[in-house]
């Protein structure tokens, strides 16, 4: 003997949700969705999967010149995937400022690249001094 299972129809099926108030329709809990931003509520579950955690986002980086009492800003940002990175172009900067120093006689070693966050707040500093290497003292 064979056994089938009858299934409601659509109109069936929106007759018996709107009699049990505890059991809205899908209909009724995507509309909650969409305009009141709230997630659907329990007993409806979606097989859509989970969205994966959003990629930490670059931050934004200004190379600051000090010289003295005389400070250059960077009118222009760049985004770096961090503070590691951004002191890695820092150091290069340093190095081709006192190459061009040396060419030009100029003493730049108490010079200063300040590296600043978006909120204008100092980060990091790195010191002229501190990135000198052999081939850009000679």
């Amino acid at each position: 003997m064979r056994t089938t299972t009858a299934l409601a129809s659509p109109s069936r099926r929106a007759h018996r949700n709107r009699n049990n108030p505890k059991r809205p329709s899908q209909h009724q809990d995507l509309t909650r969705w969409d305009d009141e931003g709230g997630a659907p509520r329990s007993g409806h579950h979606f097989s859509a999967l989970c969205p994966s955690p959003p990629e930490a986002e670059a931050a934004l980086y200004y190379f600051n010149i000090r010289a003295g009492s005389t400070l250059v800003e960077d009118p222009e940002s760049n985004r770096y995937p961090d503070l590691q990175s951004a002191r890695a172009v820092a150091i290069a900067i340093a190095r081709d400022m006192i190459a061009e120093g040396n060419r030009k006689g100029e003493d730049r070693q108490s010079w200063y690249v300040e590296i600043m966050d978006r909120a204008n707040q100092q980060a990091m500093t790195v010191a002229f001094a501190d990135v000198i290497c052999p081939a850009a003292a000679a």
